[in-house]
């Protein structure tokens, strides 16, 4: 009987075997999973170093096409694409090669599109790609910079190794030391300071609440018409007796100056001034109670001032006159002027027949008048009283031995807009000379917001003086 032997039996297993692989080789091949089934698209890459023919093409790590073929295309490289039919492309998708961790296999990912856009047909291409890290010059910089670090470590050794090295570097962490204890040592003698000064400023804020409340109440009187300065504002006929109180002082002086009268013979008369000088000699300058007078009058100063801002929004200049009147140090009060290009802004409203008409006028180049008190704690200055023909508060902030100046107002709290907000800064360039800048009613709801520049000029009594004594007098 016919037998066959072992070895041949095994033989001719592997050989079929072998015809079995190599047919599912090949339609596994020839089928692609179904690649060759779908519809190409071309991508064109700068780099596509590391991809391979027949590589993954994967959406969200999923399988959805292999790469059919990489050529070149004027300088750059031309991947073929061959994609499932079930697989639709967007036209904005992104296409990305990757690989398998550091060191693995290159492949196609593809970003999805806008859901909602139009598909790439086959034969069509992907436009959006995203560079591919080049490892190689990623590399060379690394050595680069691996070179770097060898030098400045050698640098270091050289330095820090030698014996010289060794004791600089002690003497700078000695040095190190000694400031920590310094600092240490000035932080713990001057906490009774620093606890002093937070006292201080707590005095400070508890004036300072004291001070507006009082503003306040003078701001509501004015407004309500009480006191000079309320009748002032809003009686006519008080400010029609100012202007004839004006008036008389005025003939008065122009008789002063015509030499009638006591006064008016006292300063033309020159025999009376003599006699006059004579009966003052007699008097014992010695008396305590006219010290004390001298002492009171030499507190009492008085500064004019002028400042002109430059509106950048209008292109329009606003100018202040200021008379400050100082009894004390921490005392004092300002009088002034304002001459404001944009006007004032009075609103009326008018009710005929149950319906109420609000109408605006804004007066041009209007004369606005100021008339504030304020006190003085330490560096810091409170103001309050009519700012711009308005009530209103202000604080100052002083540094740099008064060379420098922060300032602050509020006013004009009208319902009906936002209220006048005002900052700027001014410092001394020279000795009458201020220059200063800032921000007007910045918070303005009617356009009204600017930024200026500006500068002024300020003159003490002592100042007038000396200019006054300087200017020659005719003969």
């Amino acid at each position: 009987m016919f037998s066959i032997s072992t070895e041949a039996k095994v033989g001719l297993f592997v050989l079929v075997a072998l015809i079995i692989l190599g047919y599912m080789s090949f339609r596994v091949g020839e089928s692609g999973f179904g690649v060759k089934k779908g519809y190409q698209v071309n991508v064109v890459f700068d780099n596509a170093a590391g991809l391979e023919r027949d590589a993954s093409v994967q959406i969200a790590g999923v399988e959805v096409g292999r790469v059919e073929g990489i050529s070149l295309k004027d300088g750059q490289a031309l991947v073929t694409l061959r994609v499932l039919p079930s697989v639709r492309l967007e036209k904005d998708v992104e296409a990305k090669i990757k690989s398998y961790g550091i060191l693995g296999d290159k492949y196609v990912d593809i970003v999805p599109g806008t859901e909602g856009e139009a598909y790439i047909v086959a034969g069509g291409d992907i436009t959006r790609t995203e560079r591919q890290a080049d490892i190689d010059k990623l590399l060379s910089k690394l050595g680069y910079i691996a070179a770097d670090v060898l030098e400045v470590t050698a640098s270091l050794k050289k330095v820090v190794g030698s014996v010289e090295g060794e004791a600089n570097l002690k003497a700078i962490i000695e040095n190190t030391r000694s400031i920590t204890e310094n600092l240490d040592r000035i932080v713990t003698q001057n906490d009774e300071k620093l606890n002093l000064m937070i006292a201080n400023l707590g005095e400070a804020s508890t004036e300072m609440r004291k001070a507006f409340a009082a503003l306040n109440s003078v701001v509501r009187k004015i407004d309500s018409g009480e006191g000079t300065i309320g009748q002032l504002v809003e009686n006519k006929d008080a400010f029609d007796n100012l202007n004839q109180t004006l008036a008389s002082l005025r003939d008065i002086t122009d008789k002063i100056n015509e030499g009638k009268g006591t006064i008016g013979k006292l300063i033309n008369d020159e025999e009376t001034v003599d006699n006059l000088n004579e009966g003052l000699k007699s008097i014992d300058k010695s008396m305590e109670g006219i010290e004390q007078y001298i002492s009171k009058a030499e507190q009492f100063k008085t500064f004019l001032s002028y400042r002109g801002e430059y509106l950048f929004d209008s292109s329009e200049g606003k100018g202040y006159f200021d008379l400050t009147i100082r009894p004390n140090e921490d005392k004092f009060y300002l009088l002034g002027v304002v001459a404001d290009p944009r006007g004032r802004r009075t609103v009326t409203d008018t009710t005929v027949g149950g319906t109420t008409t609000r109408t605006e006028k804004r007066e041009r180049d209007e004369l606005l008048f100021t008339a504030q008190i304020g006190k003085r704690f330490k560096d810091i200055a409170l103001r309050g009283g009519i700012f711009e023909s308005t009530g209103g508060v202000g604080i100052d902030y002083f540094a740099f031995d008064d060379s420098l100046q922060l300032t602050f107002e509020a006013f004009d709290f009208n319902s009906d807009k936002n209220a006048h907000l005002k900052a700027y800064a001014e410092y001394r360039f020279l000795k009458h000379i201020y220059l200063s800048a800032g921000w007007d009613d910045f918070i303005s709801n009617e356009g009204r917001e600017s930024p200026f520049v500006g500068f002024s000029i300020k003159f003490e009594d002592e100042d007038l003086k000396y200019l006054l004594g300087s200017v020659p007098i005719p003969n």
